[in-house]
């Protein structure tokens, strides 16, 4: 039987993916024991917390009936205490009436009486306050008991899901596509209004966040605005990415750790480092993960009398640290990865000057992108993100705008400014729809189509 040349090129074509379909299967068996471990897991969690919450209550009752016990004895020693001075006073006054009554004419009796008067020149007050009779009560009141409270108090099944970019790319264009914008979602994060510092996109409409600067929270959010799932890491979280497999890795400024937190929230350590760091990258093909920070050496105490070496470092997708470079005296805050070639990154450097930066993969500098000339303040880059055709998307928080750059770092266009309600940008991320997510200074995450990839 002949076969047409063009369909069975056709077909050998699409056999390069029949290694990712397979792995894809291993990974969905894996996924049926994972999710058994974790239902064990969040099994055994409840009855856990059920035990506690047992405990705590035995707890509070035995708090409880002491504090009763306590105030019973307290009150009940005041009322004895209030019980033997009336039996003073009416016998005292008993006494007074007897006295008055026996019309005795001894005048030493009767200077007696007087004086004894006279020595209680209070007893109108006492009187008064022995006939002011405290009537105690003592109740219990019961808590609020309902779906909602003991929810709150026992804890809830969170479920959700993560879904890794697929290997399995839609095919490029041979040249980078014509760009209009568009703006397709908006919403705030929950709480106090604060700076979206860093954003990573897990899918189309899903994307971890943390807002507010010093926030220790990372929170899952959908593009209609819900928070679907958070977690409170243990320091302060300076940036966040997501890995090929589902993982979120989280740096923190305030350390030398990049944490790894696992679709089923666990989080563990993913790598140890000789510096602090501060933005992140992964590589899209072989999943290592790029970290610029800065590494201090001599006084804690005494910042001037410090060695700083500023830094970009290359870690294994298991942690293992691979290499880096040193890019001194440039201060680098947010990276991004041009194809295989280069490195981009905003730049604090030297006299507050921000710039961005690119380099050869050796630390050789290729160009610096200063800004504008028409901008009305100084260019100020913060989030920095590359598209899949090599191009640097950068934040610019002093002019409320975001530039494109060509893969060499000259400048583009703008893709989002004032006009689409954007407030100082900070955090950038690209999902694997091709959308460009915003996060700014006051809370608020736009998403914008990018380019259909």
């Amino acid at each position: 039987m002949n076969r047409e040349p063009g369909i069975l090129l056709n077909r050998m074509e699409y056999i390069k993916y029949l290694p990712i379909l397979e792995f894809c299967l291993e990974d969905t068996i894996s996924q049926k024991s994972k999710l058994c471990d974790a239902a064990r897991m969040t099994s055994s969690d409840i009855v856990n917390r059920a035990a506690l919450l047992h405990r705590a209550i035995d707890n509070v009752k035995e708090k409880l009936l002491a504090k009763t016990k306590g105030v019973l004895d307290f009150e009940l020693k005041n009322l004895e205490k209030h019980e033997q001075e009336l039996k003073t006073w009416i016998s005292w006054l008993s006494a007074q009436t007897d006295i008055s009554n026996q019309n005795v004419s001894d005048v030493k009796m009767i200077q007696k009486n007087n004086q004894e008067i006279k020595g209680r020149k209070d007893w109108l007050r006492n009187l008064q306050r022995l006939s002011e009779i405290q009537h105690l009560s003592l109740s219990f009141k019961t808590g609020e008991l309902n779906d909602v409270c003991i929810g709150s108090l026992f804890g809830s099944v969170q479920n959700f899901s993560i879904t890794p970019q697929s290997p399995i790319r839609k095919g490029r264009r041979d040249t980078f596509p014509t760009i209009s914008l568009q703006r397709t979602f908006e919403f705030k994060c929950k709480g106090v209004a604060g700076n979206v510092h860093a954003i990573a996109p897990i899918s189309g409409n899903e994307a971890w966040i943390c807002c507010g600067w010093g926030s220790r929270e990372i929170e899952l959010y959908h593009t209609n605005g819900d928070l679907l799932v958070s977690v409170t890491m243990d320091k302060p979280v300076d940036h966040i990415v997501s890995t090929r497999n589902g993982n979120v890795l989280i740096s923190s400024y305030n350390g030398n750790t990049i944490w790894r937190l696992d679709e089923h929230l666990n989080v563990t350590k993913f790598a140890q480092l000789s510096f602090i760091p501060r933005g992140m990258v992964v590589h899209p093909e072989t999943n290592h993960v790029y970290v610029c920070g800065v590494e201090r050496t001599g006084s804690l105490t005494d910042l001037k009398a410090q060695t700083r070496r500023h830094l970009i470092a290359i870690f294994s997708a298991d942690g293992d640290f691979i290499s880096d470079i040193t890019i001194s005296p440039h201060d680098p805050h947010r990276l991004g990865l041009i194809g295989d070639e280069g490195i981009c990154f905003s730049d604090y450097g030297k006299n507050n000057k921000r710039q961005l930066v690119v380099m050869d993969n050796d630390g050789n500098g290729l160009n610096i992108y200063s800004g504008r000339q028409e901008l009305e303040n100084p260019f100020y880059p913060l989030g920095t993100q590359v598209d899949q055709y090599g191009n640097i998307i950068v934040a610019d928080w002093n002019n409320d705008c975001v530039h494109l750059l060509d893969t060499g770092g000259q400048f583009s266009q703008y893709l989002v400014d004032k006009d689409n309600g954007l407030e100082r940008p900070c955090a950038l991320g690209l999902d694997g729809d091709g959308q460009l997510w915003v996060g700014d200074a006051t809370g608020h995450v736009y998403v914008f189509s990018y380019c259909s990839w």
